[in-house]
């Protein structure tokens, strides 16, 4: 009986994605590092592998181009730094969004900020571009951390103290600490 129920969880999770919270925050060192800054737009979207492939590919610019149509396409939600603001946001697990992407399978939260060009990049490690692997899973309620600094957005996990780490961005329930 016991195995009967693992091997119908096993058959009704597979291909389940997790619906996941994505939090952005953004360093209190953008203010700092531009003299005029611009408005950073960050895009948050569940992907394909596919689909993260063709962003890679096209570049952050072209991707943010008004004429490109991938954002509509991928149903991108946006939020928005501006230096008179520097406010968290939280794109809920339970988004409508969230509908429509899983009808796709998919397999990747793609975050891409509009931070300005830096001649150091490369195409293939901009740091402007960040895909986060899902986990497949049916019952996992997931929360990822993004940061937004002055020339990458990073992955962090969210920790109530650690000491001695060098990328840490206090906040009121805690810091926020660079996944390494």
């Amino acid at each position: 009986m016991k195995m009967c129920m693992m091997f119908f969880l096993a058959v009704l999770c597979t291909g389940c994605v997790s619906q996941y919270k994505v939090v952005v925050g953004f360093s209190t060192a953008l203010k700092d590092h531009f003299t005029e800054i611009p408005t950073i737009e960050v895009d948050i979207a569940a992907v394909t592998d596919g689909e993260a492939a063709e962003v890679k590919q096209m570049g952050v610019e072209k991707y943010f181009d008004p004429g490109s149509g991938i954002r509509n396409r991928l149903q991108s939600q946006t939020c928005f730094f501006y230096r008179e603001e520097q406010n968290t946001y939280v794109l809920p697990s339970r988004a409508p969004v969230w509908q429509s992407w899983q009808l796709k399978e998919p397999t990747n939260i793609l975050v891409i900020a509009s931070l300005p060009y830096d001649p150091s990049m490369t195409p293939q490690a901009d740091p402007r571009y960040l895909a986060v692997k899902m986990a497949r899973s049916y019952v996992l309620a997931r929360t990822i951390y993004i940061l937004v600094e002055p020339k990458k957005i990073i992955q962090v996990t969210k920790a109530a103290s650690i000491k001695g780490e060098s990328q840490s961005l206090s906040e009121d329930s805690g810091q926020w600490v660079e996944i390494r």
